[in-house]
């Protein structure tokens, strides 16, 4: 089978940042598949373009053994104007196929809603070719508007990216969600829950060796890691280093990886009010990630406290987290919460300073053996339920069902798949 996913910012584990694209489709073509990942060249958390050569609108690449299509749009520097034009620009330069040239006719179109206009032009490719396309939700559009934003459900913008998103479920043959919690806000917006089926986040173990157990140390470690921005309510645990600080914990740092909008801010807020047991380090590149996890000696998380998050949130990095052997102390409001689930951890409430604070000393103060059995118990947890491999078995029988092909068929179908060029240009 022939399949293109198109989503505006997936990434290569070169890069830091979300690799679910780049894992599924490594999965998809070691099973004998074709995979093209279409992105935009601009790189969201370094404000930067890939590697492609002076003047393309387009390149094709081979990262890692996947390809990749870079398609250019225009750069930006905060949440403005320019990125409103990345968006429209790449969307647009997706529905115009130009740079499909020279690849074979898809047999199913995935569209990504990072933002809607990404997956709206990837619904006009499956069109064009007259194949199946499959909705993948990453942001529910427009809640996170209005919801976080503020924004009025009658702004002329959220009536907008509202009539997107209902024309998007109807026409997709399935709509993919990452938390099972979801189902009711797409309904809300015209959504057949038939439709919708359930593929989480998830980690790709081949890039996760066996975890080896913790040292009992002189100073404990708690990493974050990922984006720094309102989602990820990073205040709260800030308040928590502060708040172990003022109780003479200065064993304890708290390490902050990755980037963001709000990072600037929070660095300088640590300043301000002397937080001195923290530290703020650049991001990393996902093969990176693995070693920077193992050298933590426990993983914190927190979400913001209220009613997106509780229904929607499914954050990438906790199955990293949980892949890497550590304990995890997770402020949640969801209804998903696998460090519960699983035992690898502690859960508190979320944007809840204190909770953190108390749930960060509690294993602090444990010995070693008893932070690896929470490691061990996240670890046999993901491989047994959120494996690559596992979740591209859901994702493969979807395939299977909206092109209405036999397993054995749609492979031979794929091989003898005659090459096609398109002659509209960009």
């Amino acid at each position: 089978m022939n399949i293109w996913l198109i989503n505006h910012h997936a990434l290569p584990p070169t890069e830091g940042g979300g690799t679910r694209h780049y894992s599924h489709a490594r999965e998809l073509i070691r099973r004998g598949h074709q995979v093209e990942i279409v992105a935009c060249s601009f790189q969201h958390l370094r404000h930067e373009h890939m590697a492609i050569s002076p003047g393309c609108v387009w390149e094709r690449q081979i990262c890692d053994g996947v390809p990749f299509t870079w398609i250019r749009a225009l750069g930006y520097r905060a949440n403005s104007l320019p990125r409103i034009i990345n968006m429209l620009q790449f969307a647009n330069r997706v529905r115009a196929v130009g740079w499909a040239k020279g690849l074979q006719k898809p047999h199913l179109v995935l569209g990504s809603s990072p933002h809607p206009f990404a997956a709206l032009a990837a619904e006009r490719c499956a069109a064009r070719f007259g194949v199946p396309f499959i909705l993948e939700i990453r942001d529910v559009w427009p809640y996170v508007l209005t919801e976080v934003g503020g924004y009025s459900e009658r702004h002329p913008f959220i009536q907008l990216v509202d009539r997107v998103m209902r024309y998007l479920y109807r026409r997709a043959a399935r709509i993919v969600m990452f938390s099972g919690s979801s189902t009711s806000l797409l309904a809300r917006s015209g959504a057949d829950p038939s439709k919708i089926v359930w593929i989480p986040n998830g980690v790709d173990l081949q890039l996760y060796p066996a975890p080896s157990s913790p040292k009992d140390g002189s100073q404990f470690t708690v990493t974050y890691l990922g984006a720094h921005n309102q989602w990820n309510s990073l205040d709260a645990v800030l308040d928590a280093a502060k708040l172990l600080s003022q109780d003479g914990r200065q064993d304890v740092l708290f390490r902050f990886v990755g980037d963001g909008v709000d990072r600037q801010r929070l660095i300088e807020r640590a300043r301000k009010e002397g937080i001195a047991n923290v530290r703020f380090d650049a991001p990393v590149p996902k093969k990176q990630v693995p070693q920077l996890l193992h050298d933590s000696d426990a993983l914190i998380i927190n979400s913001r406290k209220d009613g997106v998050s509780k229904n929607w949130m499914s954050y990438n990095k906790i199955y990293d987290y949980l892949a890497a052997g550590r304990p995890i102390v997770f402020g949640c409001c969801a209804s998903d919460n696998p460090v519960k689930d699983s035992g690898a951890g502690i859960s508190v409430e979320a944007d809840n300073p204190a909770e953190l604070a108390r749930a960060v000393a509690l294993l602090a103060s444990q010995p070693a053996e008893v932070r690896w059995e929470y490691g061990m118990r996240g670890r046999q947890y993901v491989e047994q339920n959120y494996s690559v491999a596992k979740l591209v078995d859901r994702f493969e029988q979807l395939a299977l069902e909206v092109t209405g092909q036999a397993r054995g068929q749609m492979r031979r179908s794929s091989r003898r798949a005659r090459r096609w060029a398109t002659s509209e240009s960009d």
